[in-house]
């Protein structure tokens, strides 16, 4: 059984089915005015495909799911996010909201906006003309937004007409981005910077060059430890180093096979870094952070390219998102607890923890926020 109610609120328009079986029932048109159909499918799975089928249609003219009974796996909101797809899906939780980006190409570049849980939308000032937001982090100590718009670093605060400059455009095509409570670390070419955003001191300017792996990509990713006091960073490939910020003394160095990291995240306790890699066999390696191993059982470590992560704020749980395949497990135990199908998804998409949903933004257009339970 599968029920969805999709409205157009712009046009005054509803748009809902139930599939029974290989049956799907159809309400549509103007509020209060709704024609009832049913459109008999060969089988089950023939329904559900020609429902899904017809939901996206209207998605993509306009209307919008608002789902507030969804169950756990079920989507609560899909909307249109940007009906081109240029490989930057930037996802943070801004007290609640999610923020999503929608490529512009009259400007062009992207335009980002909040979308509440019910797909309301709220527009954020404009980006510099010709940039992708390919990351954002919010900190809610500091209720400001940080965004890698190509290589250089934004900031934003509800109110602010437009975006703060904290880093000039790198010269090359080389960046990254992270923060923690009040500390942030992003690459200033040819320094790895960590800078404290609350008293505007610079903690740590360590020169730093990049490796080109296979001599066309920049090698550079930095994580901040939870408490504030070890940045994790990769310039080349098959070497993590771990750094002691006040001092600027190497703590230990993870080597290994592993290729191009482009993304390094720690765990909520700090006990695991996480290393999302490129062009090898692993797409997400988990490191202990007291032993230095691979920690045995970690479920990411055999999936392909098209996987995504995301570890909830208190640490407990751990999403991953692998083409159109979710599933939820156990930070803890490695179990899984909670498996779903991403709607609306071509190859790929980005995932995050967005106040009790699961946010998704999808290379097909489609920003979501899935019920957990």
């Amino acid at each position: 059984m599968r029920i969805r109610h999709l409205t157009d609120s712009e046009n005054d328009k509803t748009w809902s089915s139930f599939c029974e079986g290989a049956n799907v029932h159809v309400s549509s048109g103007a509020k209060g005015k709704e024609k009832e159909s049913d459109k008999s499918q060969d089988t089950p799975t023939a329904a559900l495909a020609w429902a899904e089928k017809e939901e996206w249609s209207r998605i993509k003219k306009g209307f919008v799911l608002d789902q507030l009974d969804a169950q756990a796996g079920e989507p609560r909101m899909h909307r249109l996010r940007s009906k081109a797809y240029t490989g930057a899906l930037p996802i943070a939780d801004i007290a609640g909201q999610m923020l999503c980006n929608s490529f512009d190409d009259t400007r062009p570049g992207d335009r980002l906006y909040l979308l509440d849980a019910s797909g309301q939308q709220t527009a954020l000032p404009d980006l510099p003309l010709q940039r992708l937001a390919w990351k954002a982090i919010y900190l809610p100590t500091l209720q400001r937004l940080l965004i890698k718009a190509d290589h250089q670093v934004l900031s934003w605060a509800k109110g602010d007409t437009a975006y703060t400059v904290l880093s000039a455009p790198n010269q090359h095509p080389v960046s990254c981005l992270d923060a923690q409570g009040s500390l942030a670390v992003w690459y200033a070419e040819p320094h790895l910077v960590v800078t404290d955003l609350h008293s505007g001191q610079q903690l740590l300017k360590l020169p730093l060059p990049y490796e080109l792996y296979g001599g066309h990509t920049s090698q550079m990713e930095a994580a901040l430890s939870p408490d504030g006091a070890t940045l994790a960073y990769c310039a080349c490939a098959g070497e993590i180093v771990l750094l002691e910020i006040a001092t600027g003394a190497v703590r230990a160095t993870i080597a290994g096979d592993f290729k191009m990291i482009k993304l390094l995240k720690y765990s909520a306790d700090g006990g695991y870094l996480i290393a999302e890699t490129a062009y090898g066999n692993n797409s997400h390696l988990c490191f202990d952070m007291q032993s230095m191993a691979l920690r045995p059982g970690w479920p990411a470590s055999s999936f392909d390219g098209r996987t995504t992560l995301a570890l909830s704020p208190d640490g407990k749980l751990c999403a991953i998102a692998n083409g159109n395949k979710m599933q939820i497990y156990d930070f803890i135990t490695l179990e899984c607890t909670l498996s779903f199908r991403i709607e609306h998804v071509v190859k790929r998409c980005s995932i995050g923890w967005v106040g009790q949903y699961l946010g998704v933004q999808t290379d097909y257009g489609c920003a979501s926020l899935y019920a957990l339970g």
